[in-house]
C-alpha cells in the first residue's frame, strides 16, 4: 500500500497490505477462543477432560501467531523528497534505519528479475551506496512506485 503526501516535501509511506487490524485480530481470536473452549468443555463434561490442556495450548499458539503477524505487518518505509535531499527511513518495530542522499545523485533503479516469475527490485542508488525500497509491496505496486519516484526526483 502506497500513501502519497505533498507539502513542503513529497512523502511516500509504504506499508504491507494488512488483512486485519489489531482490533480485528482480537475479535477473531476471542470468537475462536470461545468456540474452542465451548467444544472442549462439552467434551470434558462427557469425560474426555484431557482435551482442555490441548485447547489451552492451541489458543496460546494461535494468539502468538496472530501477534507475530501483526508485528511483522506494522513495519513501514517512508521516502521523503525535498528540494535538495532524498531520505528513506525503514521502520521495523523499535528500530529505524535511515538512508540519506543528495537529490542530484539519487537514482531509482528497477532491476528486472533474472528468473521469470520473480518480483522486480526497486533500488535507490547514490554515490556508490544503495538501498532496496518497496520490498513490502507486490510487484505491480513496486513498478508503480518506481514511476512515481522517478517523476518526483527529476
Amino acid at each position: 500500500m502506497i500513501q502519497y503526501k505533498e507539502g513542503d516535501f513529497k512523502e511516500f509511506i509504504i506499508k504491507p497490505n494488512s488483512s486485519l487490524s489489531w482490533r480485528g485480530n482480537k475479535i477473531f481470536f476471542f470468537m475462536l477462543f470461545c468456540l474452542s473452549f465451548f467444544i472442549a468443555i462439552s467434551f470434558a463434561m462427557a469425560g474426555m477432560w484431557m482435551i482442555l490442556p490441548f485447547t489451552g495450548l492451541e489458543m496460546i499458539l494461535l494468539g502468538s501467531a496472530l501477534t507475530y503477524c501483526y508485528i511483522k505487518n506494522s513495519q513501514c518505509e517512508i521516502v521523503k523528497i525535498d528540494e535538495n535531499k532524498v531520505s528513506v527511513a525503514l521502520i521495523k518495530m523499535r528500530s529505524k534505519k535511515v538512508f540519506d542522499c543528495d537529490k542530484y545523485w539519487a537514482k531509482f533503479i528497477l532491476d528486472k528479475p533474472r528468473v521469470n516469475g520473480y518480483p522486480h527490485k526497486l533500488l535507490l542508488r547514490s554515490a556508490g551506496r544503495e538501498m532496496e525500497i518497496g520490498a513490502l509491496l507486490t510487484d505491480e505496486e513496486r513498478i508503480k512506485l518506481a514511476k512515481m519516484l522517478r517523476r518526483n526526483v527529476q
